[in-house]
């Protein structure tokens, strides 16, 4: 996988962390051996609130997470117990639970090690805070980057620079993880029909929301809402 600029390869002894908004794609080699990914899309207020992180401050400051030989048990136990299918809700809420901290235990100790500073609050652009604004008030519609720059007072090719050297990312990307965001909300949280997710959200169609989900989650999102419901039942 390559995280920002940065290549890792996961493995029985290493997980990766990707911090919101940041640029990650993988790769699969031709030839080789096939495997089981565990992937968790976590909700970022949840693990700053049960672990006291700053706003400011990287949940990851290291994408490359060591699992040591307990977490690999937890690991282990926990699919076994997704594959078989059995447990009750809580019984299996409480393993994740239990495997996540453990990894956020690994990577809160590599944030100690190397002690990063916090970054200065309101440090950003009052531009690109504008923009972020625009964005977020209007996530269910369809956007106009062009329109977003003329409300910042910027014109697009400054917008998009300096959004970019802003976030680290670009407007599309930080604009297509508020739309993610949003839908796992709608798809978790509400009894609302898929058809009507992908209209709320500006999809033309139910297909295309659930290629932009499935992109972005690695399932569909009718699969999406049955796991995350059997989790609390």
């Amino acid at each position: 996988m390559t995280i920002g600029s940065r290549q890792v390869h996961p493995g029985r002894d290493l997980a990766i962390g990707v911090n919101s908004f940041e640029p990650h794609n993988h790769s699969m080699m031709a030839e080789g051996e096939g495997g089981l990914f565990l992937a968790f899309y976590l909700d970022p207020d949840w693990i700053r609130q049960r672990r006291g992180i700053d706003g400011d401050v990287p949940l990851f400051v290291d994408p490359a997470i060591p699992i040591d030989p307990a977490t690999h048990d937890l690991m282990a136990n926990l699919v076994d117990r997704l594959i078989d299918g059995d447990d009750p809700g809580h019984l299996l809420h409480y393993e994740i639970v239990s495997f996540v901290d453990s990894l956020l235990d690994a990577a809160e100790a590599e944030r100690a090690r190397q002690r990063l500073p916090k970054r200065a609050p309101g440090a950003r652009d009052f531009r690109i805070r504008k923009a972020i604004a625009l964005m977020k008030a209007n996530v269910t519609a369809r956007i106009c980057f062009d329109e977003v720059a003329r409300e910042v007072g910027l014109s697009r090719p400054h917008f998009f620079a300096l959004f970019k050297e802003q976030m680290n990312v670009t407007p599309n990307i930080y604009w297509n993880m508020l739309r993610m965001e949003e839908a796992l909300r709608h798809v978790q949280g509400s009894d609302d029909r898929l058809t009507e997710i992908a209209t709320d959200l500006g999809f033309t169609t139910q297909g295309n929301f659930s290629r932009f989900f499935r992109e972005h989650v690695g399932v569909p999102p009718a699969v999406y809402r049955s796991a995350a419901r059997s989790m609390v039942a």
